[in-house]
């Protein structure tokens, strides 16, 4: 867990239970465990199986790379030895350039998942949000916080009590508003 993380969930948190209280407004917090809605929900699903389509499509080009290259290596390697050395010395040459094409148009695709990623989960985590301030606008929510570990990025939350753990409701509700 990173320190910053932690450190800002307690800060968070003394301050809602020494200021709310002064303020006369009852604190009422939740969790939501952000990581299993994405996997449980519809909505999650659907975005999940998009993206990796869209993986499966990039990965194929990169592969097509890859196999011409290999055929362009196989046919150098039959033919060096009866090649001219300027016969052999083009055929080195385009296979360099089909691996420079080949680094190049890798990187790009790599950038283009990134950035269908990025607005996959942007997109979904707008829908999620809006079904999360439904929730807490309903029923008078002061706090919720997501206590899922997304890899680097630690979870403030150390422990929550599950009656204030609001993932599956929020789940339940993203099926619902997806179903309409």
């Amino acid at each position: 867990m990173k320190p910053s993380s932690m450190v800002l969930g307690l800060m968070i948190a003394l301050a809602m239970a020494v200021w709310v209280p002064a303020w006369g407004v009852e604190l009422k917090i939740g969790v939501v465990d952000s990581q299993k809605v994405f996997e449980s929900a519809k909505l999650g699903k659907k975005a999940k199986e998009t993206l990796e389509e869209y993986v499966r499509t990039r990965q194929k080009i990169v592969t097509d790379y890859e196999d011409d290259i290999k055929k362009m290596e196989d046919e150098l390697a039959k033919q060096g030895a009866v090649l001219s050395p300027e016969a052999k010395k083009d055929k080195e040459e385009a296979l360099r350039r089909k691996f420079t094409d080949y680094q190049r148009r890798t990187s790009q695709l790599q950038q283009e998942v990134q950035g269908k990623r990025k607005e996959i989960l942007d997109e979904f985590q707008k829908s999620v949000e809006q079904v999360v301030r439904g929730i807490a606008d309903k029923e008078k929510f002061s706090l919720i916080m997501d206590k899922s570990e997304n890899g680097a990025a630690a979870s403030p939350v150390i422990y929550s009590h599950p009656s204030i753990d609001l993932t599956e409701r929020v789940i339940k509700e993203l099926d619902a508003k997806g179903a309409k």
